[in-house]
C-alpha cells in the first residue's frame, strides 16, 4: 500500500483540479474548500416576503381564528367518550370557586326545607364538591344533590393559579418529574388535579375513618366507621351493625378536619385551613 509520504511527493493533477492529502496542504491554503482551488460565487441576497396563509384581512382573520378555537373547545368537551355528562368541565367550573365562602343548598329526601351547608369551597372532584364547614370539618356533596350555590360575602378572593404546582417544594417537584407514576397515586389531591376523581375513588383513602353521613332514608345524620367502598355505594359500621348506603341515596359525607388533612393536604397548596 502506498505510504502517505509517497502521496505527498507525488502530484495528482488534471487540467482543472488539484488534489493533495491533508498532510501535504500548505498552511497558507484556504481551508474552507478542502484541497480545491475552486471558489463558489458569492450568493446574491434575495428579498424575502411572507407568504399569506389566508385571503382574509388580518383583523378579520383573527376573529375567525378565535371562533374556530372556541368551537374546537366545545367539540372537545362534547366529544370526550369517557365523560359523557361533561364531568370534567363541571369540575373545572366548580374549581374556579375555590376559597369562596358559599352557601350550598342540598336536595335531600322529602324534607320540606332544603338543607343548607355553609363554608369555603376547598376543591371539586369529577362528581362532587368539597366544602370546609365553620368547625373545620370537610363535607363532600355529590353534584346531583346541589340545588343552588350562593356567595355569603363580597370578600376579595385571590384567583387560583392556572399552574397550581408552580411553587411546590423542590423535593416534591423532583419526585413528580422522575417518579410521577409512584408519587401521584399516593395523594388524592394530585390524582384529582391530574385526572379527576369520582367520589368512590376519593373515599378509598379514608377507609377505616370515622365519617358522618346523611341519606334520603335517614332523618338524622349517622355516625360510623367507613368499612369499604363499592361501585354502588359505601359500607359503614354503626355501633355493632353494618349499613350500606347507595351513592344514589347519599346526600353528603362529612369527615373531621384532622382526619382528612393528614392525607389531603400533602401536595395541596390551596385549601384547607390548618
Amino acid at each position: 500500500m502506498p505510504t502517505i509520504r509517497k502521496f505527498c511527493n507525488d502530484s495528482f493533477m488534471d487540467d482543472d483540479n488539484e488534489f493533495r492529502c491533508p498532510e501535504c496542504v500548505p498552511g497558507q491554503h484556504d481551508g474552507d474548500f478542502f484541497c480545491s482551488n475552486l471558489k463558489c460565487p458569492d450568493s446574491i441576497i434575495q428579498p424575502k416576503f411572507p407568504s399569506p396563509n389566508s385571503s382574509f384581512p388580518p383583523k378579520e382573520l383573527a376573529v375567525i381564528v378565535q371562533c374556530i378555537e372556541e368551537a374546537n373547545e366545545i367539540l372537545l368537551t362534547l366529544g370526550v367518550e369517557r365523560d359523557s355528562v361533561n364531568l370534567r368541565a363541571k369540575q373545572e367550573s366548580f374549581r374556579n370557586l375555590r376559597n369562596h365562602h358559599l352557601s350550598v343548598s342540598i336536595d335531600c329526601g322529602d324534607e320540606t326545607e332544603t338543607q343548607i351547608i355553609n363554608g369555603h369551597l376547598v376543591d371539586s372532584g369529577l362528581d362532587f364538591i368539597i366544602i370546609q364547614s365553620s368547625v373545620g370539618n370537610i363535607v363532600m356533596i355529590p353534584f346531583e344533590r346541589v340545588k343552588k350555590i350562593e356567595r355569603l360575602s363580597n370578600e376579595q378572593v385571590e384567583t387560583p393559579p392556572n399552574q397550581e404546582l408552580l411553587k411546590i417544594d423542590a423535593c416534591l417537584r423532583r419526585a413528580l418529574t422522575f417518579n410521577f407514576g409512584q408519587i401521584v397515586p399516593k395523594s388524592p389531591f394530585l390524582l384529582n388535579l391530574f385526572f379527576g376523581l369520582e367520589l368512590n375513588l376519593f373515599l378509598e383513602s379514608y377507609v377505616g375513618t370515622l365519617i358522618y353521613t346523611k341519606s334520603d332514608n335517614d332523618k338524622m345524620e349517622r355516625e360510623g366507621i367507613l368499612e369499604s367502598i363499592t361501585k354502588r355505594g359505601i359500607i359503614m359500621k354503626i355501633d355493632d351493625s353494618i349499613k350500606g348506603i347507595d351513592f344514589d341515596q347519599l346526600c353528603y359525607i362529612e369527615i373531621e378536619r384532622i382526619l382528612l388533612a393528614r392525607e389531603y393536604i400533602n401536595g395541596n397548596q390551596n385549601p384547607i385551613v390548618m
